[in-house]
């Protein structure tokens, strides 16, 4: 049954009773308050959020004062849980709701870019060749390669693409993994990085509209702390 249109709301939760709910609430549970994005490839979980979306809507609202949520984007239907507007709901423990280093923000920023330079095609796939040539060659360039070599040149040595922005991303890339934001796939022989662009990446705009609108300022405060 689909109950994403305005239809009542069983609110004693008796629905916890029905044989799907029982098998797959618990993981979906999990992977919501974890800050995952839930979309059609979670196919249990996508089904029992699509199935009772207004329920669980109640119960995330009344359990945690957290709001669940459904946006589409490219056609692409996703579903998270978040905090509503001036509150950060019944969940206070800051892993929560943990902001990115500048360091992450940036890598956030760029993988943002890239989302939107891909925007018409089907599978946005991303390897270290496209970070690189990013980094060297964008709008942005002058500002990346300070921010990552705190130098201005041509290129660097293959330890420092290594050191300053292969690691850093990998790190943020099993982050985003996390949050749905990202897919990561097997990596070929000699690569590094191999992974898919994702729709709910767009949130990212959202939580850091504020960096981004003001990237030249987040840039230069970022590197007087160097």
């Amino acid at each position: 049954m689909e109950n994403e249109n305005n239809k009542e709301v069983n609110q004693n939760f008796s629905f916890f009773e029905n044989a799907d709910v029982q098998e797959y609430f618990a993981d979906l549970n999990i992977e919501l308050l974890s800050g995952r994005h839930i979309q059609k490839d979670r196919f249990y979980l996508y089904k029992l959020l699509k199935d009772y979306y207004n329920e669980l809507c109640f119960y995330y609202e009344k359990l945690y004062g957290l709001e669940l949520l459904m946006e589409t984007r490219e056609n692409s239907k996703y579903y998270y849980v978040d905090y509503p507007d001036a509150s950060k709901g019944a969940l206070t423990n800051p892993s929560r709701h943990k902001k990115l280093t500048q360091k992450q923000t940036l890598i956030g920023l760029i993988l943002l870019n890239m989302y939107y330079e891909q925007y018409f095609e089907n599978k946005k796939e991303v390897r270290f060749a496209d970070i690189k040539k990013e980094i060297k060659e964008s709008d942005n360039n002058i500002f990346y390669k300070k921010l990552f070599f705190n130098k201005v040149q041509d290129d660097y040595l293959e330890g420092d693409w290594s050191l300053k922005v292969i690691k850093p991303f990998r790190s943020v890339l099993r982050e985003f993994n996390k949050l749905g934001w990202i897919t990561n796939l097997a990596v070929e022989d000699g690569e590094e990085i191999h992974f898919v662009l994702r729709e709910p990446i767009i949130r990212f705009q959202k939580l850091y509209e504020k960096e981004i609108t003001n990237f030249t300022e987040f840039s230069e405060k970022y590197l007087s702390q160097l």
